[in-house]
């Protein structure tokens, strides 16, 4: 009787143990450290005049180009969890919608892929100098078109011109070029080492799951534009342009959580830079493994004369 009596409670104190082994939790983001203040970099370039309808027409202000932290993205595995905020609701292991990460076997080779949500939040951390209203937040749960390749063909029709061999090799050079410091902006459909920018959906066909998550955030960042959710403010002093084909090299970002790497590197930077012990089993330093934070920079150069 006593060890029938011992055995449903050891089982109940497992079942207790393995749910709390499974709870995701981090610290939350911080901007006074978790942003690379010296990636800013704020330079004052002179002075400029900008048109303006009569009886203005025109006003004068200065040129300033820095680097904006305007954009914090979570990529997670676990569906509803916010590594933005170090917390969640929602399993991986019973919600369908929750990440995936499958690597390469003797059996099954062609099953090396990694699945993430993306969480966005447009944070304006440098409101004042250059004023854009083109902030907001996008969650890709409640995103169809995130969750199939079929769908994400509706806002990205020419996706399928990218998907040949041919197309794929090209992006080699991006690879070679991002990591030596610069991007192609004439390959919009690459992504450095992460690979391609299609189909703009959570599926990678990537099993390195940091290098994956990465190509995860590239893909939500241009999705953003895609969707005129952002704006560019690099190339025009006097107002911030829509680019539904993204200008790469307008952007930069680093990785948070599970722990801060640095500096920030251009989209698609290969992962073998900044990985070593960044997503160790179960815990990293500063969140949960499988979770990763992403502070994104896109380059401004503005006219302080106009509220853009």
């Amino acid at each position: 009787m006593k060890i029938g009596k011992i055995f449903p409670m050891a089982l109940l104190l497992l079942l207790v143990l393995s749910s709390s082994a499974w709870a995701k939790s981090g610290d939350s983001f911080n901007a006074s450290s978790d942003v690379h203040w010296e990636e800013v970099q704020l330079r004052f370039e002179g002075i400029c005049i900008c048109p303006r309808p009569p009886p203005v027409f025109y006003e004068e202000g200065e040129i300033w180009e820095y680097w904006e932290p305007f954009l914090v993205e979570g990529t997670v595995s676990q569906a509803h969890y916010s590594a933005f905020q170090g917390s969640g609701s929602g399993s991986s292991l019973t919600d369908e919608l929750g990440g995936k990460n499958n690597s390469a076997d003797a059996v099954n080779l062609t099953n090396e892929s990694t699945f993430a949500q993306g969480h966005a939040y447009l944070i304006p951390m440098m409101y004042g100098f250059c004023k854009h209203k083109d902030y907001g937040m996008w969650l890709t749960e409640y995103d169809a078109k995130w969750q199939s390749d079929e769908l994400s063909a509706i806002i990205t029709p020419e996706a399928a011109a990218y998907a040949n061999k041919a197309m794929q090799m090209a992006c080699m050079a991006d690879a070679a070029a991002v990591n030596l410091g610069h991007t192609l902006d004439f390959m919009p459909w690459c992504i450095g080492s992460s690979g391609c920018a299609y189909p703009m959906t959570g599926h990678v066909d990537n099993d390195n799951i940091v290098q994956a998550n990465n190509t995860v955030a590239a893909r939500l960042l241009y999705k953003l534009n895609r969707m005129f959710m952002i704006c560019d403010p690099a190339d025009n002093l006097c107002g911030c342009d829509y680019t539904p084909v993204w200008i790469k090299s307008h952007y930069k970002m680093h990785v948070v959580r599970p722990a801060d790497r640095s500096p920030a590197y251009p989209v698609g930077k290969s992962a073998k830079f900044y990985d070593s012990g960044l997503n160790p089993p179960y815990q990293g330093e500063k969140g949960s493994n499988d979770e990763f934070l992403w502070v994104v920079y896109r380059k401004q150069k503005c006219c302080t004369c106009c509220d853009n």
